[in-house]
């Protein structure tokens, strides 16, 4: 989108937007979100926001609240929130959410916001962040602390997509201080709630925040906008170096995305680590230099093994001595095909075109298929013949009439069924080499 061409502040007045980059941005987004929780930061953000634009743009502005339910307050946070928008005649959205149990709440909270975030937001929409300079510095030390890599010191990007839908994320603030933002309220007299939790220092971020920043600011006083500006220079930095990257991988890379293990395990071991890490980051998360030796110890082993390398936001497998990274499983649903009817499931979709009594099941071990040639083959070794990589094997569609495996997929049909029709369709997101 080409609103990010133009800086989205002026800085010759106190907090306001640049017309020019307003302009360009409601004319590319069918929608604004704003994400609201109710805190100075993202009030301020609202509120500069919708004094600066005419109804017909305040038309395509969504304020978004997420009710996490941690604190005892957070219902009057949401009526808060909601009663803001109704004065400012903007239109409001919340969403509940329950936490899944893990190691770190303030991680939980932070997934479960943007979860919502990409399910709520479809193509050409942007969402609008008021993370200010101080969240830069705070998360920039928090990776530095943690040990991470080039890419986690580049920090928070100012715009970035969002979700698979075609949305975009937009965080305006990164360029002005906490001060700036506390003076803007002050003097257009806002009403905000503090978050009880930003006080507690069992999170890292607030340890940071109240106690490791202040002290380093005694010594040197504009320690944010240094964090700041070394974590834009890392960025422009990254981001040259990956396109780099991609080009050269791109040649010892197949065309359906893996790459060449020959060709990685002939680089000495610092090139090994790099690029993995530079294959796995242009596709999904970063990996840190223990599961990078993990990964090269795991996969160095015989092709006829089938290593499988977990991590958040995905899993590494490969086939036919070739890397992928590979969206995170999913649960394989089965049942009836109704005729006409598109059955969407984690990794493909179908749609029973002829055929009555048609059902998916799993797939089906020990069975044996019927070749054109008359003879029989075990499906385990037929799947083997078709190199069906791994990862596909238990999502390919074992289609039944009744209790007959009557095909798998595309690939193979029965010859006594040659009045059944079906479409299928294999998602992109799950690489299938081999297939046509």
């Amino acid at each position: 989108m080409s609103f990010q061409q133009h800086p989205p502040l002026n800085f010759a007045t106190d907090i306001e937007f640049n017309p020019i980059w307003l302009t360009s941005l409601f004319v590319q987004a069918n929608r604004v979100w704003v994400a609201y929780s109710g805190g100075v930061d993202s009030h301020v953000l609202l509120h500069a926001l919708v004094s600066q634009i005419p109804p017909e743009q305040k038309a395509k502005v969504t304020v978004m609240h997420v009710h996490h339910g941690l604190s005892p307050n957070a219902d009057a946070w949401l009526d808060h929130c909601q009663q803001v928008c109704q004065a400012l005649n903007v239109t409001f959205y919340a969403q509940k959410v329950n936490l899944k149990t893990q190691a770190s709440l303030e991680d939980a909270a932070r997934k479960a916001r943007y979860q919502v975030f990409e399910e709520s937001l479809s193509a050409e929409d942007v969402l609008l962040l008021a993370h200010h300079q101080g969240d830069q510095a705070e998360t920039v030390l928090f990776r530095l602390a943690r040990g991470s890599g080039t890419k986690g010191l580049a920090g928070m990007p100012s715009i970035r997509s969002l979700g698979d839908k075609g949305a975009c994320l937009v965080r305006p603030f990164l360029a002005i201080n906490k001060a700036q933002i506390e003076h803007y309220a002050k003097q257009h007299a806002l009403h905000w709630v503090e978050d009880e939790s930003n006080q507690d220092e069992r999170f890292s971020r607030n340890f940071l925040r109240q106690n490791v920043i202040p002290l380093m600011k005694t010594h040197f006083p504009n320690l944010e906008q240094s964090v700041s500006n070394m974590a834009q220079r890392v960025a422009d930095d990254y981001e040259m170096l990956a396109s780099l990257s991609a080009q050269h991988l791109s040649n010892v890379s197949n065309v359906h995305g893996g790459l060449d293990l020959n060709w990685l395990y002939q680089q000495p071991m610092p090139q090994r680590r790099f690029w993995l890490r530079q294959f796995v980051e242009q596709k999904t998360s970063s990996l840190t230099q223990a599961q990078c030796d993990s990964v090269l110890n795991m996969f160095a082993g015989g092709e006829d093994k089938q290593p499988e390398f977990v991590f958040a936001d995905g899993r590494l497998m490969r086939h036919q001595n070739a890397l992928y990274v590979l969206p995170s499983e999913r649960s394989v649903e089965y049942g009836a095909l109704v005729i006409g009817q598109m059955k969407t499931r984690g990794f493909d979709q179908l749609r029973l075109i002829q055929g009555t009594g048609v059902e998916l099941k799993a797939r089906p071990l020990g069975a044996k298929l019927l070749l054109p040639n008359g003879q029989t083959r075990s499906l385990k070794k037929w799947l083997n013949d078709q190199q069906i990589p791994v990862w596909w094997r238990e999502h390919l569609p074992y289609v039944f009439i009744q209790d007959e495996l009557v095909a798998v997929a595309n690939l193979w049909r029965h010859p006594d069924y040659g009045q059944l029709q079906f479409e299928w369709q294999p998602s992109k997101a799950l690489p299938f080499p081999n297939h046509h």
